[in-house]
């Protein structure tokens, strides 16, 4: 696939984002997911998810117009300065946690994920490099940006939670996968 090819194929696949807003941000181990959408709860009724998920597993961060508001390296930083990263307190156990409790104002106990409870955070747009990288514009002024910083192993995956095949970036390519 060509470079054009392969950014056309993402972007093609990313643009139903357009519209829709951030709605969730939760850990699994040092993945970041990333969901949009309405939050629908799990069939299972343990847990709940956005209508579409992103599972990132390489750099990213959040910026607003002007400074880097979080991103992946926080994740290792205490919230404060004067204290130890609280690991119980998911809402500020990391500096990362703290800054997106902060954007998002939500918090769910009950699968310990910080829940966007704004109206804002909506996509705008979304850019696509010929690395796999995007820039997601959302509403108020911020944006979400990846950035594959490897030449091989997965940097993230796309997919809509109530099934179908995930999109999965990795080593320069785009595959759907079931």
């Amino acid at each position: 696939m060509t470079t054009a090819g392969f950014q056309n194929h993402i972007q093609d696949r990313l643009d139903v984002l357009v519209g829709l807003q951030l709605s969730i941000a939760r850990d699994a181990l040092d993945m970041k997911m990333f969901h949009f959408g309405e939050i629908s709860p799990l069939p299972s009724g343990k847990g709940s998810v956005g209508t579409y998920a992103l599972h990132v597993q390489c750099p990213w961060r959040i910026v607003s117009e002007n400074m880097i508001l979080t991103g992946s390296f926080d994740r290792y930083e205490p919230a404060r300065d004067d204290k130890e990263a609280d690991g119980e307190d998911e809402r500020s156990r990391t500096l990362q946690h703290a800054r997106l409790f902060h954007i998002l104002q939500g918090y769910d106990e009950a699968t310990r994920s910080i829940v966007n409870s704004t109206n804002g955070l909506v996509v705008r747009s979304i850019k696509v490099d010929g690395f796999g990288g995007m820039d997601l514009s959302l509403s108020g002024g911020y944006s979400l940006q990846l950035f594959p910083s490897g030449a091989s192993s997965e940097h993230w995956r796309f997919f809509r939670t109530g099934g179908g095949p995930h999109l999965v970036v990795e080593a320069g390519r785009a595959e759907e996968v079931d």
